[in-house]
């Protein structure tokens, strides 16, 4: 592929609201510096799928997983009854109008702004209409970390706690921003006591006597 036309593509595709500004910013950086060869292979041991004629050598998962993506959805596609059946490239061709969206975190930028919209572009695919571009979760105020006690699992927190708490959380503090969020474990009880016990299960409670007494 021609690295100009490489570029080309990817500017225009960053410039018409496929991504936020601190992502655009992001990029235009690594475009400033000027962009490298990006090696798609990894030695062994490696998990994934090994390289044809190439023993040792693995595709690089973040190659491969949403090729993998695509092909999960072609088998739907093709599974159902003839008189049923979807049709792929309706989906996934350039000029396809259906909307596709991403939500990745941050950690993985550099693939799925760059290299992987590059990729659709140059098979003939249509590229995301708009990638959501998450921070990384702290747990009061320090990055997740076993050894320090700051690590909590999905199936941890279950033991404890509902998961609608969590996520009545989580929701509240993201943004379309790609910054950090915090899990603050006062403030996570703070706001579930106000919010969610003070106001809407407050708010239930008070409607529900008041439409048996006055509407039986």
């Amino acid at each position: 592929v021609n690295l100009n036309n490489f570029s080309d593509m990817l500017q225009k595709w960053m410039k018409n609201g496929a991504l936020q500004e601190q992502v655009v910013n992001k990029l235009s950086e690594w475009f400033e510096a000027g962009l490298q060869s990006w090696d798609i292979s990894r030695d062994a041991p490696y998990f994934g799928f090994e390289i044809p004629d190439a023993p040792g050598k693995y595709f690089y998962v973040w190659l491969d997983a949403p090729i993998g993506y695509m092909a999960s959805f072609m088998n739907l596609c093709e599974s159902h009854d003839s008189d049923r059946r979807i049709d792929f490239n309706s989906f996934w061709d350039k000029d396809s109008s259906t909307e596709l969206y991403h939500f990745i975190g941050k950690d993985i930028l550099y693939f799925h702004a760059l290299f992987w919209p590059a990729t659709l572009h140059f098979s003939g695919h249509r590229t995301p209409t708009k990638v959501f571009v998450h921070g990384f979760l702290t747990v009061d105020g320090k990055k997740m970390s076993k050894s320090r006690g700051t690590f909590i699992t999905a199936g941890t927190y279950l033991k404890h706690l509902d998961a609608e708490y969590l996520r009545y959380y989580y929701a509240a503090k993201l943004s379309a921003s790609s910054e950090d969020i915090d899990l603050n474990l006062e403030d996570f009880i703070a706001r579930v006591n106000s919010n969610l016990v003070g106001k809407y299960i407050n708010i239930a409670s008070r409607t529900a006597g008041f439409i048996s007494k006055r509407f039986d």
